[in-house]
């Protein structure tokens, strides 16, 4: 499998085909060269993300007879090595880093400048993010005037907890077109440079330097995610390939992980939750999840051969492939909401869990509630999906903007998400949300500057958006 193949996107799309395809056209349209793993792994991720998000809500009534909800492992951390299992996030990076070099290749061989290529995957990552800051828009305004107004901010602040990964993506997928260039200049001192800052910010967290101690370790909310968009530089440019020596460097990886959280000062859980402390593996990325993602990272990239071989040989489960790629995001968006709108059937009807949080019954009385917000979901992207469908398909748009004031775009649009819709405060969630919902309204999905062109040439990568 050639691993420089075709720009990766969603729905497999590489030649002219109908505005409106259909699921078996797009998957028959993939080049021969196209790596399909990309597309399986992005996948298996957004479904192990709302998996492990559904597995680990704790909601209940307390003794004051309030609904609250939490994260189990506040309440059963002896669960935490199971998030072993269920952090994939470090490699829907990599997957993102090879989709976004594939897809500045593509672009570079055309007319386009990089400001209209960040322009085009600002608009993609950001549509269906639109959407879903109008939905709780609308739900905290009903909650007000019904008179819930505290159940309406409770619901919103759930449904926002996914929201950190679009922050720090956006932000990764903005500096892309100079990221990237660097990286191939020396990709040796690029990564020299950018892993001295990781270990350097790091230690940091175990020095108490002053007024910046609580601040200046939270840089590697980026440098930490952007290592793992480079190894997927590193993967799509043929310097990181598959094979016996990676998967044994893998396994090693994972090894010093371990030791990390056995021998080491870190915690075993590779998720964040409220009682973890200051060494959360994931705010901003700790040494022991960058070891843990590169490990199986490595192991994924090494099994690629063999899953391309798969998917080609099995065109039913390259179909599926394709439908869970064209609809990845609503899912990963909306998982939480889902499982909000789940739990307040169950509350309302009376049949949330009662037993202890982590105990044999309690995970046992969680099986209905998962199988509703696995419902709810599925009703959810039935009416979503095609505001990210049409986005992944849209004609090309001419950006008028430059790429400085696009990037300072996407940083504006990440601390609107991160800081304030994600903040769990009510005046953060409608400030955050609106200013998402009016960027994009107003800014990022501007008719004018259309260029229609044919789908043909539409030739970006859309994996990882």
């Amino acid at each position: 499998m050639n691993q420089s193949g075709s720009a990766p996107d969603p729905c497999g799309m590489n030649t002219t085909t109908t505005s409106n395809p259909s699921l078996s056209e797009l998957a028959a349209a993939s080049k021969p060269t196209r790596n399909r793993a990309i597309d399986i792994y992005r996948a298996l991720a957004m479904l192990a993300v709302a998996f492990g998000h559904w597995l680990a809500i704790s909601v209940f009534v307390d003794d004051s007879g309030q609904l609250t909800a939490g994260n189990a492992l506040d309440l059963a951390p002896e669960f935490a090595p199971l998030s072993w299992m269920l952090q994939v996030m470090p490699l829907f990076f990599v997957v993102g880093g090879f989709a976004s070099a594939a897809s500045l290749d593509a672009h570079s061989r055309g007319p386009g400048s990089r400001s209209d290529w960040l322009a085009a995957r600002l608009r993609r990552l950001f549509a269906p993010v639109a959407v879903l800051a109008a939905f709780w828009l609308a739900v905290i305004g009903l909650s007000h005037l019904a008179g819930v107004g505290h159940l309406g901010f409770l619901a919103a602040t759930a449904g926002a907890i996914p929201l950190w990964f679009i922050a720090n993506y956006a932000i990764d997928t903005a500096i892309a077109p100079v990221t990237l260039p660097a990286f191939r200049a020396n990709p040796a001192r690029f990564c020299g440079l950018l892993i001295g800052a990781i270990a350097s910010l790091e230690i940091l967290r175990f020095v108490d330097f002053g007024v910046f101690s609580d601040t200046l370790p939270h840089l590697n909310w980026i440098l930490g995610w952007l290592g793992f968009q480079v190894a997927g530089f590193a993967w799509k440019d043929g310097i990181i390939t598959p094979g016996r020596t990676l998967a044994i460097t893998g396994g090693a990886l994972l090894g010093v992980a371990a030791l990390l959280v056995t021998v080491g000062p870190y915690p075993v859980s590779m998720v964040h939750f409220d009682g973890i402390g200051n060494l959360s593996p994931t705010h901003p990325p700790s040494l022991a999840l960058i070891f843990f993602g590169a490990g199986y990272s490595a192991l994924a990239i090494s099994a690629a051969p063999w899953v391309n071989r798969l998917l080609e040989r099995q065109p039913l489960l390259w179909k599926l492939t394709v439908a869970a790629n064209s609809v990845a995001m609503s899912v990963y968006l909306w998982h939480f909401t889902a499982a909000a709108v789940a739990g307040a059937a169950f509350y309302a009807l009376g049949i949330l869990p009662t037993a202890a949080t982590g105990s044999p019954m309690w995970w046992l009385q969680k099986m209905p509630l998962i199988v509703a917000s696995t419902v709810v979901l599925a009703g959810i992207v039935a009416l979503v999906a095609r505001f990210e469908r049409s986005s992944l398909l849209a004609p090309r748009r001419r950006s008028i903007r430059s790429y400085p004031a696009l990037v300072a775009i996407a940083a504006l649009l990440s601390l609107s998400v991160k800081s304030a819709w994600a903040s769990g405060s009510p005046f953060g969630i409608v400030v955050g949300s609106t200013v998402v919902l009016g960027v994009f309204v107003l800014v990022l999905n501007r008719p004018d500057l259309r260029i229609r062109e044919t789908l043909s040439s539409v030739s970006h990568s859309q994996m990882g958006t």
